[in-house]
Order: C-alpha cells, then sequence, then structure tokens
C-alpha cells in the first residue's frame, strides 16, 4: 500500500514513547530498560518512532521535503520493529509498515544514500548487495565437506537448502553452512542447493526499491515450484521473512517454508536426530529480529536448545519480543557500519550480564554484527550459531 493509505495510522500516533522502552513489567533493570537503538544512540526525537510517524504525517499531507537528515533518520533504522511491537500495545497497528512504505516513497522521490544505491546496484549486477563477486563463490562453502551435495536443478530432491547471500559470501559467517549441511545430512535429510540461487531480495523492499524486490521475488518463486521440493529450509531469517511475508503479495511458493531451527526441532521430534551430552555450559540467546519479533519464532530455538544435555539458557532481560536488535539489519549494516557495531556492542554488555560464557543467534547478520562486536569489546564471550551447537552433540543416526 502507497504511504498515503496509511494516513489513519500515523494520525492516531499517540506520541507516547512506549515504542522506545520495553514495558515497565517485563524488564528487570533500568539498566536495560530501553529497546530502540535509534533514539537510544542519538537522542533526537526524529529518530524516535512517534518522530518518525509525525514525519510520514507531514509527507503525506505535503507538508515535509526530503532533506539530509531527514534521510538520516529514516535510514539509521533496522526495521527491527521493537517499536511495531510495543506500539501494537497501545492500538497502533502498522508502524513497521509505515516505516517501510516511508522508504519506499523516498525511493521513488529519488531521495537514495550514495551507500544505498551502491548496495542496489550491486544487488543488480553482482547478485548480491555486498559489492562482492560472487562468481563461482556461492558454492565454495560446500567443498570439503566429506560428503557430496546435491545440486538442483540438475538433481532432484525433497528438500531445498536455501543459503541466501549472507552465509554464501561473508567469510565471517560462511563455515555456518558447513555445520547446517553436515547436520542434515547426519540426520539422513534428502536435500540440496541451488547451482545458480539468487538473492532473496529483502535487501530492495527494506531499501525501498519495490520493482528490484517483486522481479527477484517472481524468479526465485517461479524457480522454486520448478523444482518439485516439499520442503525449503533456510538458516537465515532474512530470507524466511521475505519468503514468508512479503513472497505472498507476488506470488506463492508452493513448499513448505522452515527456518533451520523448526526443521531441526522437527527431525528432533521425529527422532532423525540424537543428541548427547557436551560440556557443561551457561548459553543465552540472542533472538534474531526476523525470526522474531517479525516471525514469531521463539520456542522452536530455545526447544532445541533445551533438547541439548549439558546446555543451560540463561535469558538475557530483553529477550523474545523485547530482544534488544544485533544492529545488522535494514541497510544499517551496509550504509552505518558504526551504528552497527554501536548496537551490538550495547547487546554483548547485556549478554555479558546474564553470566553466559556464549551467546548463541540463529541469524548471518546477528553473527556478523555479534562477532566484530565481541571482538572490540575484547570480550570474553564465544558467539556461535544454534546449528553448530547441534553439531557438536550430535549422534549419528540411520537414514
Amino acid at each position: 500500500m502507497p504511504l498515503k493509505d496509511y494516513r489513519y495510522d500515523v494520525w492516531n500516533c499517540y506520541r507516547c514513547s512506549h515504542g522506545e522502552y520495553v514495558g515497565q513489567w517485563e524488564t528487570k533493570s533500568s539498566k536495560f530498560s530501553k529497546i530502540c537503538p535509534s533514539v537510544t544512540r542519538y537522542l533526537w526525537d526524529n529518530y524516535a518512532c512517534h518522530g518518525r510517524m509525525d514525519c510520514a504525517r507531514l509527507l503525506i499531507d505535503g507538508k515535509l521535503g526530503w532533506t539530509e537528515k531527514l534521510v538520516d533518520a529514516v535510514y539509521k533504522c533496522m526495521l527491527c520493529a521493537a517499536c511495531d511491537v510495543q506500539c501494537k500495545r497501545m492500538g497502533v497497528t502498522r508502524v513497521l509498515e509505515v516505516l517501510e512504505e516511508v522508504r519506499v516513497k523516498r525511493f521513488e522521490d529519488g531521495f537514495l544514500p550514495p551507500k544505498h544505491k551502491k548496495a542496489l546496484d550491486s544487488l543488480i549486477n553482482l547478485g548480491n548487495p555486498f559489492g562482492i563477486d560472487e562468481k563461482g563463490k556461492r558454492l565454495a562453502w560446500t567443498k570439503d565437506l566429506g560428503f557430496r551435495i546435491k545440486i538442483l536443478p540438475k538433481e532432484k530432491t525433497s528438500v531445498l537448502l536455501y543459503a541466501g547471500s549472507m552465509y554464501s559470501l561473508q567469510p565471517l559467517v560462511k563455515e555456518t553452512l558447513k555445520s547446517v549441511s553436515r547436520v542434515l545430512s547426519l540426520a539422513g535429510v534428502d536435500f540440496g542447493v541451488l547451482e545458480n540461487e539468487k538473492d532473496d531480495g529483502l535487501t530492495a523492499i527494506q531499501l525501498g526499491d519495490k520493482a528490484l524486490f517483486e522481479k527477484l521475488a517472481k524468479e526465485n518463486i517461479n524457480v522454486f515450484n520448478s523444482l518439485g521440493v516439499d520442503v525449503i529450509v533456510t538458516p537465515d531469517p532474512h530470507s524466511y521473512n521475505a519468503f514468508k511475508r512479503y513472497y505472498p503479495k507476488v506470488g506463492q511458493i508452493e513448499a513448505e517454508i522452515f527456518h533451520i531451527t523448526q526443521y531441526i526441532e522437527k527431525l528432533i521430534e521425529d527422532g532423525k536426530i540424537k543428541l548427547e551430552a557436551v560440556r557443561r555450559e551457561i548459553v543465552t540467546y540472542h533472538d534474531p529480529c526476523n525470526l522474531g519479533r517479525i516471525q514469531g519464532v521463539y520456542n522452536a530455538p530455545r526447544n532445541v536448545m533445551s533438547a541439548v544435555p549439558g546446555i543451560e539458557l540463561r535469558e538475557m532481560e530483553r529477550n523474545r519480543e523485547n530482544a534488544w536488535c544485533c544492529g545488522a539489519g535494514g541497510g544499517v549494516l551496509t550504509a552505518y557500519p558504526n551504528f552497527m557495531v554501536w548496537t551490538a556492542e550495547e547487546r554483548v554488555k547485556e549478554a555479558e550480564f546474564s553470566g553466559a560464557s556464549t551467546i548463541i543467534t540463529a541469524c548471518p547478520f546477528c553473527e556478523y554484527a555479534l562477532k566484530i562486536a565481541v571482538g572490540k569489546r575484547k570480550s570474553p564471550l564465544n558467539v556461535q550459531n544454534i546449528v553448530e551447537l547441534v553439531e557438536k552433540s550430535m549422534k549419528e543416526t540411520s537414514p
């Protein structure tokens, strides 16, 4: 829907500031009471949810033009939906959609931050938003696994593993894909990967380029439906969110969609994955925004961790729908890396405060940001993907 159709939502913003804070009844201390990284970091009203809703209202009424400061406020936002969750409690129900449509309007009006233009150009010309020439690199992770992975569409499988651009191309996190494939292989899953996987397009829609997103979505839907697979599994919550929330507006994926945590939970329940005790360890879990707040997947990863003997899960004060963002989403990683690192460091501090030795997550963007923040802080914390934990405790089973 165009921004003008959200007039009721923006006019009914109470300017209550609830979008800035975790509800008083849900936080243990004022130390971790904030929930919006933008206004917490930059302090000005237009970086807060209600300030952005004011800007949206003025844009709808034609009383506000684009300035460098306005563009800065619009894009120094991870679209993490923290304000959306809080505002739903106050009766304003479509805040995230408003923030997205403001970006669409900005794109249509021709005001594109240079680094975001570069990311979209990279998506068009290189196939990913990271400026990486991916020729011969997307499937490089499949080598030296000790077993062969089927390549689609040349071969047939019942399960497609959709890796996503971040895991496939970013060296800091790509080892996770090997863990994913080893876990699926040990569980006897008949799976394969695409020979020419395309980006999921979420970056395009989050930066306001609807046409580019729809092009990528249509191409992916056509490819997925031509494969004849029953299930698509992805370890990337951004891809999962794209497939579940945005693709239905373009077309229907015929296969069932799972995030890897949901699929592993199912494999455990079906007895295809058996877990052995690991060395006792206290861990804490970081909810990825695209998996948790936006898609409501909170229990599957916690159920998986709880199934590993020897692991004690100790929650951070801000968890589940009140989780603090890692800082890497919504184009912030691309255009504002310092803001991303600041946000991730705040999360690392909270993880340290929990008393855990390891922070577990289930998202490549979160892994990336948290690993950088841990290194910058020289924190003793270990950052680990949940699938790595599963692999560590797995006992090989017969297919």
